[in-house]
């Protein structure tokens, strides 16, 4: 899963922009506000440790970064039992870590005990998301030196998909048994590029990997200087000391579209920004009370504040999932409708409260707009802002009225959406979800569309819980994020990527 800033959710405006003319021939710059939290792909949470460790680490089986049609990667082919239950997996020879020890059987077995064991010595910190993706995980024992069993509880229909998340990625088991919890900062894998320095909030850099199994990738090294403010990177980008920015302002975005050394390729995400109304609180109770308050809320506000860099939804379900996102909308903006609702529940002159990280400058104007929405129909809607671990504290203690949070999908499946949305641990760890709205039919519903085998029954089943999240105003979805990337014409053609990540070694200098 990747939740963005709020810990890999929260989805921002994510930008690679490659720019100007290259410092060196084969050598990429890179400019960022923050530096990843751990390049351990069992820990990964944020979106910038994603980026890390998708370039580092291979997973048995890869996502076409075009297509999203999964291919073979450190697995040359697999089958699975007439039942679902039992996956084999053949793996590729003649791999190496970057430490030079082997990749075989081993290594696959140790990658998954170590997070799916609770007493695994190597179990040195909490893995976030293996338990809430590999929930039907089973076993995973060796045939042989190449080959590989998974086993599952009960048939998981994505869980071939679920393979390319970070947390499936392999690891050096050397690497991990001699670094300890320190492997975080210290990854090896058998990815295209390895990590060759990292000074603390000052900068990082890849090297190639020259026998990386795919080939010696064009890009010898990247370098990412680590900057909080982002002006200070633009201005970096602008003199051609930087090719790549993670990070852009919408106002700046104009000034680049004009220079005719750069382009632009934009396209829609996996992913969803949503408001939770908390249905465990006394005045959110009523199912009225929280339509009123989706039907207040104006997608138009979104073109003011983001113009083109987002798409309105109104599903948890982004558009290129197979999802219901282009059909009419279930609560419409409707100030009408919203006061009716409202008169009829009795309810006046409301006071919410709505979570709001003190960073997030754009939402925050956002929600402002919706707070004057509300303010017409007698609610009065006030916006808190406060800093990441106090908006974690709050949302796990249900102590909320409103809250925004946002989801990447961590793999191309309609579950990879609607399950953490549902997730007490979740929840627990300061994901705003509905996890504590009581709807244990929706989360036994979601458990049923994971054991389903037909793909239509199972879409159907995915359509109509989000229906009934959203038709309950239990969550109102804002929007889906565009992946943006900035780039210098002499690169040729950039695809982007709907899974938010950027793979160096696709990336082709003329």
């Amino acid at each position: 899963m990747n939740i963005k800033c709020l810990g890999r959710a929260l989805p921002a405006l994510l930008l690679l922009t490659l720019a100007a003319p290259l410092a060196a021939a084969n050598v990429l710059h890179a400019g960022s506000t923050r530096e990843p939290q751990t390049i351990d792909p069992a820990r990964v949470w944020d979106d910038t440790s994603s980026f890390y460790t998708s370039n580092i680490f291979d997973t048995l089986v890869r996502l076409d970064p075009r297509t999203l049609k999964i291919e073979p990667s450190l697995a040359t082919r697999w089958e699975t039992s007439v039942d679902g239950l039992t996956w084999t997996f053949h793996l590729r020879r003649n791999v190496h870590f970057h430490d030079g020890t082997p990749f075989d059987a081993d290594a696959v077995v140790f990658s998954f005990q170590r997070q799916m064991d609770p007493a695994n010595p190597r179990r040195e910190q909490e893995f976030p998301l293996f338990s809430e993706i590999f929930t039907f995980l089973k076993e995973v024992r060796r045939q042989d030196a190449y080959q590989v069993q998974f086993l599952l509880s009960e048939p998981f229909f994505p869980f071939l998909a679920s393979l390319t998340v970070d947390c499936a990625a392999i690891v050096s088991p050397s690497a991990v048994k001699k670094s300890g919890a320190a492997f975080s900062r210290r990854p090896v894998g058998t990815g295209p590029y390895k990590l060759s320095s990292w000074q603390k909030n000052k900068r990082l850099v890849l090297t190639a990997n020259t026998k990386y199994w795919r080939g010696k990738p064009v890009i010898d090294e990247y370098i990412d200087i680590i900057e909080p403010q982002a002006e200070l990177l633009s201005k970096y980008f602008q003199d051609g000391m930087l090719d790549i920015l993670s990070t852009y302002s919408i106002s700046r975005m104009v000034s680049y579209r004009k220079q005719d050394w750069v382009r632009v390729a934009a396209a829609p995400m996996l992913s969803v920004t949503y408001i939770v109304l908390n249905a465990a609180r006394p005045q959110l109770r009523s199912r009225n009370v929280r339509q009123a308050l989706c039907h207040a809320w104006d997608p138009r506000a979104l073109t003011l504040v983001f113009q083109d860099h987002v798409l309105p939804i109104h599903s948890l379900l982004p558009l290129g999932l197979s999802g219901d996102a282009a059909g009419e909308p279930p609560l419409g903006f409707s100030l009408a409708k919203a006061q009716a609702l409202l008169k009829k529940e009795g309810a006046a002159e409301m006071q919410l409260e709505m979570l709001v990280l003190k960073d997030e400058g754009l939402l925050f104007q956002l929600f402002s707009m919706y707070a004057r929405n509300l303010k017409q129909v007698d609610v009065r809607l006030k916006l808190t802002r406060v800093d990441t671990a106090e908006f974690a504290r709050r949302v796990t203690g249900g102590d909320y009225d409103l809250a925004y949070s946002g989801w990447i999908a961590d793999y191309p499946d309609p579950d990879s959406m609607l399950f953490p949305l549902l997730s007490k641990k979740l929840q627990q760890q300061g994901f705003a979800n509905v996890a504590g709205c009581g709807r244990q039919d929706l989360l036994q519903r979601l458990i049923n569309a994971r054991r389903e085998s037909n793909a239509q029954k199972r879409l159907a089943a995915y359509q109509e819980i989000d229906r009934a999240l959203v038709g309950d105003g239990l969550v109102l979805p804002l929007y889906q994020d565009k992946r943006v990337i900035i780039f210098n014409r002499k690169l040729g053609h950039i695809q982007p990527n709907p899974m938010g990540k950027l793979s160096l070694f696709e990336l082709r200098m003329k």
